[in-house]
């Protein structure tokens, strides 16, 4: 009998195209992040695990391809490494450090181009 049930589908998934489980992962980086960094208010808690939800739904799947990609170079097979949660963890733990520093760089180019990394060589002449 349970042959003829059909899988579960991911409602969220379906409706705006981030897995579940991506969104649950970054909601708790989030959320460890929300509680590690000091002198927070309550709304930007509750900011930093939206926010980890939101880019662990949306940038997750992409660093877990990398972060695979990464260690099949190193010679680590994904038989033996399960590293899925663990990264889309990470970035929902990160998603909020990483929108400040897009929105920090977007004001930088709004007043003008940011200095470059490096100064130009000096002519000698």
């Amino acid at each position: 009998m349970m042959a003829d049930l059909p899988p579960p589908s991911d409602w969220l998934h379906n409706l705006v195209g981030m897995r579940l489980v991506d969104v649950i992962f970054g909601a708790s980086g989030g959320v460890v992040r929300g509680l590690v960094v000091k002198n927070l208010s309550w709304s930007q808690r509750i900011a930093s695990t939206v926010v980890g939800a939101l880019t662990a739904g949306s940038v997750g799947p992409a660093a877990n391809a990398l972060a695979s990609r990464w260690f099949d170079w190193w010679g680590f097979p994904l038989s033996t490494v399960e590293i899925g949660g663990s990264v889309i963890f990470i970035v929902g733990l990160v998603g909020m450090t990483i929108c400040d520093a897009v929105i920090r760089w977007a004001r930088l180019w709004r007043d003008g181009p940011p200095p470059p990394f490096f100064s130009p060589p000096k002519s000698s002449g």
